[in-house]
This record gives structure tokens, sequence and C-alpha cells, in this order.
């Protein structure tokens, strides 16, 4: 590989002269190799069934695990999109605890990403006011211990990777939808991620905890969430519910 600097200098004069996906596509598989990795990915953390104008969704990733995230829709609790929650630059994989909690699904997820040549990556969180959380990966290495140089080339080529991305796919003229909870709901579900049981939340909001079982249940539905984990996550994820709200109050 070129020099770090040299490569960033050629990878964004490069990426800001791309005029199709396909040309995106193409340079994300060159650099994806220079790098020292087999994947890549550019997405919106989305499912495909969302309206697709505008969404961004390049990757290079095993057939299985592009089923498994978002054909069968279990990229809302996967950890390393979870993570982009929290972080607010380029991670390693390896660093994941920092910024979640591993639950026994999150280690399974892994393990069954490791088991396809997914040892180790580096993900750049994507986020701008008024879009959907998106990321640029770099994933699957076969010297996992030099990953840690390239944080800082691949913050650079990730962010501008995912502005050519936004800007081939039409998402700088996408429109998204006004928000969809009502305010009781909503408060439910903020209290949901801050850890309160219904018992609790209901007691919080002055509420039945039938009433608080309902709405929570309605949520689940509107966000086609399993549980509350990814019920959290989609709401956050459509702008629905801020980062900041799901931190503790002080007692």
């Amino acid at each position: 590989m070129a020099s770090e600097s040299q490569f960033a200098e050629d990878f964004l004069a490069a990426v800001r002269a791309t005029a199709s996906e396909s040309e995106l596509c193409a340079l994300m598989v060159a650099a994806t190799r220079e790098l020292g990795f087999r994947h890549y990915a550019l997405i919106h953390h989305s499912a495909p069934s969302d309206d697709s104008f505008g969404r961004v969704d390049m990757k290079d990733y095993p057939q299985a695990v592009e089923k498994r995230l978002f054909q069968e829709g279990h990229f809302r609790r996967d950890p390393i999109l979870r993570a982009c929650l929290f972080a607010d630059s380029a991670f390693l994989w390896s660093d994941l605890d920092r910024y979640i909690d591993l639950d026994r699904r999150d280690k399974a997820s892994l393990a069954f990403g490791l088991a396809l040549g997914l040892n180790q990556g580096i993900t750049v969180p994507c986020v701008l006011l008024g879009d959907c959380i998106g990321s640029c990966t770099f994933a699957g290495t076969r010297h996992p211990d030099l990953a840690q140089r390239r944080l800082g080339v691949v913050q650079v080529a990730g962010i501008f990777a995912f502005q050519a991305a936004r800007r081939l796919s039409g998402a700088a003229h996408r429109r998204f939808p006004p928000p969809q909870l009502h305010p009781r709901p909503r408060d439910c579900v903020v209290l949901a991620g801050r850890g309160l049981s219904n018992k609790e939340i209901a007691r919080a909001l002055a509420l039945s905890p039938r009433t608080v079982d309902g709405y929570l249940t309605e949520a689940r539905e509107m966000f086609g969430a399993h549980d509350r984990t990814e019920l959290v996550v989609s709401a956050v994820l459509a702008g629905e519910v801020g980062l900041h709200e799901l931190r503790r109050q002080p007692e």
C-alpha cells in the first residue's frame, strides 16, 4: 500500500470524480484491497423494503451475511450497526464493547460473521441531520493486528465515500416522512430505551401497565420490531427519538 497520506489524497480525488454508482463500487473494491480488507459496505441502516429512492446500498459482503442482516431483518440488532449510534468516529470491531453491552445474541452474530471471514473490521458512522444513519465499513483481513493503523485513513475515506454514495443515489433530494409516534407512545419508547420495565414506565407516566403494554406493542408493529432493543434502535434510526433522551436522568 502507498503511504496513508498518498492513499487518502488519491482516493479523495477519485471519489469526487465518480459519476455513477458502478464507478464508485469499482473504486471501493480497489480501495478495500489496498487497505488490506476483503469486504466493504456503504449502507443506510434501513430495510430493503423502505423507499429505495435515495437509499445508499453498496456492499460486497458474503451472501449469507447480506441475507441474514437485510433480507431476514436482523440489521436492527446487529452489534456493528448499533455501535454506530454511540461512536463518534471510526471504530474497530474488536472495540465494540466500548460502545455497547454485548449480549448472547450479539456474540452469536459476531461468530456468524467470523465463520464467513469477517474477523476484524473498521466501521465509520455517517450521520447527517434529517437523514437516516448510515456507515462505511471495511471488513475481513488477513492482518487484523494492522487494522488499528488504518483507523485514520478509513475515517477520511469512509466519510467521503458515503457522501459520494448519497450524491449518486439521490439521497440529497430525498424527503423523509414526518414522525409517526404519538406523544404518549413515544414517551414509553424513550423510557424503555432507558431500561425501565413496563411497570416502572407506568408509574413514571401515571398510566396503567396494560396501557403501556399496548403502546409498546403498537410501536413495535409500526416499526416491524421484534423486541425492545429493535424498537428503540428503530425509533432512533427513524429520527423519532434522540440519543440524548436515552440517558438515564438523575434521581
